[in-house]
């Protein structure tokens, strides 16, 4: 109703008020019955009607009259007041998105047998999430524990203290580096054809290493080794992808996404020798660690990252 922007601005200047309006939203949204009928009463702090004011120069109950909630919203004595049916509907976007994604999840071959759903964190304490996911997997049993809100928080905490609580762990992306084969008619496209010294080559072929949905122990390493293009080289980039699908093929596929690039100084070498580099990538608790070792002198570099983190470079860059 007043847009993104202004409750940016709330979030980076008001940053008590902008929790305080969270919680009012979160404790709301916790407590909200599945029948329930009647109104729902949200407190707005002031700060908001103050920045109303001064943005849009209009007042809360005026900004209301003129949005498509004129007659199902109301704004009286510091405080939002509307229908149980459009405090639901606010909902109905993320919960159909938590419904779908799980539908494709349990598509998936590595969890074909999986008959119980564990449902935690705090929006796992809304009834509407509870009830959607239980009519929507009537042949899975859906367990929530007591305070599923803090089971997060304490599964991190125990999991701190004993880190060799989870054996295993399952690949979320396909991992690879790009690579250039040996370009072959039969299989390679005649776009991605590039002469390097006197050999023709297929350029940004995806090499493999672990597939999404694979299980991993922490410490598993896999190594190959590579030889320098040209033996001129100074430095040997080697480009680290993940993608989303099993079998990727090429690097710039719509599916792979850069994680980085780990450089490799390359000794001088003599006429007639070639350069081999043995590339490692080793799959820790929670971080993904490549390793490129120069086979003639034995240097090695590195770089490490998050596995839980969602920043992965997009394509291109």
């Amino acid at each position: 109703v007043i847009g993104n922007d202004l409750v940016e601005d709330l979030k980076q200047n008001f940053m008590e008020d902008y929790l305080d309006l969270f919680r009012e939203f979160e404790s709301k949204k916790r407590n909200i019955a599945t029948v329930k009928t009647g109104k729902v009463h949200m407190k707005i702090p002031l700060t908001v009607q103050s920045l109303v004011k001064k943005k849009l120069k209009k007042s809360v109950p005026d900004v209301l009259k003129e949005s498509s909630y004129a007659e199902s919203v109301h704004f009286a004595n510091m405080k939002l007041h509307m229908s149980v049916d459009i405090f639901k509907d606010l909902f109905k976007p993320t919960i159909e998105g938590i419904v779908k994604h799980l539908k494709e999840v349990f598509m998936e071959k590595n969890v074909q047998g999986v008959e119980t759903i564990l449902m935690v964190g705090g929006f796992s304490e809304c009834e509407l999430v509870q009830k959607a996911i239980k009519d929507n997997f009537k042949d899975k049993k859906v367990i929530i524990p007591e305070d599923p809100g803090l089971a997060v928080l304490k599964g991190a905490v125990y999991y701190g203290h004993v880190p060799k609580t989870i054996g295993r762990r399952v690949a979320r992306y396909t991992y690879g580096i790009q690579s250039w084969p040996e370009f072959d008619p039969n299989k390679h496209p005649e776009a991605k054809k590039v002469q390097i010294g006197t050999k023709f080559r297929c350029r940004d072929v995806f090499f493999k290493y672990v597939t999404k949905g694979e299980l991993l122990t922490p410490g598993y390493r896999r190594s190959q080794i590579f030889q320098a293009l040209k033996p001129d080289e100074e430095c040997l980039e080697c480009a680290i992808y993940v993608s989303d699908e099993e079998d990727p093929v090429y690097v710039d596929d719509e599916s792979c996404r850069r994680l980085g690039t780990l450089r490799v100084p390359l000794p001088r070498v003599s006429t007639g020798c070639s350069l081999e580099i043995e590339e490692t990538m080793i799959f820790g608790d929670t971080e993904l660690e490549v390793q490129a070792r120069d086979i003639y002198t034995n240097q090695q570099c590195e770089v490490s990252f998050d596995l839980l983190s969602n920043n992965v470079v997009q394509n291109g860059n």
